[in-house]
């Protein structure tokens, strides 16, 4: 039996914006149903009895006419905002949200925008292949939201996926060179507190432990790579447990030097997910780390 514009009134109203990410797919679900239900003027009239502004109206209709939210939502945030942002992911970017732990239900739709703008500028520095050519150019107005660029960037990517093309942005080279002085200028902060927060470490250890690692300075032992920063450190505070013990938070920012320090993406997904493995380990760690992961971890 088709539905009616009273009885979708009432599911709007009974559900909630307000809470679980069920609830607020629901709702989106029931807008998107009453459009293929309901009569393109019942639909209109729906629309404009409905408790949403226009605005709000266009977010829940695209989200809920995304199939891709069924499988994954567990990993989903209760926010029409930010589950309209992921929607306007083309499927590669989804995927890669979801693996790397980039979308999960407490994500902020900040922190999702500067992980999918370094994602896509990162995938821009990659060179046009030989057998490629140009087909069209987009012109777009020089004043637009950037939710709507976002928008029409995912639903492209979509499109030009669906027959095997490419996508090349102007700005492309000038936004990637940006991304890595600002990894750059962030590993420089990251490495100053590392510095600082392991000063006295390093003046109490003995100049055997020094040398047994080859470390000349303190600057080498910020420096260094991942097996000499804990082997140094494991020996020096007589095992693991003085290790985490004194050293959680080192670890972590050293973690987060690394990948800022990474050339490639890979690397930066295993150091990402060595953090979540440490925050499941030692779960008094975790809130740190997740605030590592949405602020510095994120370039």
């Amino acid at each position: 039996m088709a539905a009616t514009v009273k009885e979708v009134l009432k599911q709007l109203g009974d559900g909630s914006l307000q809470g679980s990410v069920s609830e607020v797919l629901d709702i989106c679900r029931s807008i998107s149903n009453a459009k293929d239900a309901l009569s393109d003027p019942d639909f209109k009239a729906l629309r404009d009895q409905s408790p949403f502004t226009a605005k709000v109206w266009s977010k829940l209709l695209q989200v809920g006419m995304d199939d891709r939210f069924d499988g994954i939502k567990e990993h989903l945030p209760a926010s029409y905002t930010t589950l309209h942002l992921i929607h306007c992911f083309n499927d590669e970017e989804l995927q890669a949200g979801v693996k790397e732990g980039h979308i999960h239900p407490t994500v902020s739709q900040g922190a999702l925008n500067r992980w999918i703008k370094s994602y896509r500028f990162e995938d821009a520095a990659e060179e046009v292949p030989d057998d490629f050519s140009t087909l069209v150019s987009v012109l777009g107005p020089k004043e637009v939201e950037e939710t709507v660029l976002e928008r029409f960037k995912g639903d492209l990517e979509k499109l030009v996926g669906n027959y095997g093309f490419r996508t090349n942005y102007g700005e492309d080279q000038s936004m990637v060179a940006l991304r890595q002085k600002r990894s750059q200028d962030k590993a420089g902060e990251v490495a100053a507190l590392l510095t600082q927060d392991l000063r006295s470490t390093w003046e109490g250890a003995s100049k055997e432990h020094r040398d047994q690692f080859s470390l000349a300075s303190l600057d080498d032992l910020v420096q260094a790579p991942m097996t000499t920063f804990t082997g140094f450190l494991n020996k020096v505070r007589e095992g693991r447990d003085g290790f985490w013990s004194f050293h959680a938070n080192d670890y972590i920012r050293k973690i987060t030097l690394e990948y800022l320090k990474a050339p490639s993406r890979g690397q930066r997904f295993n150091y990402r997910r060595r953090l979540k493995e440490v925050a499941e380990k030692h779960t008094h760690l975790a809130s740190r780390i997740q605030e590592t992961l949405e602020t510095d971890m994120v370039f």
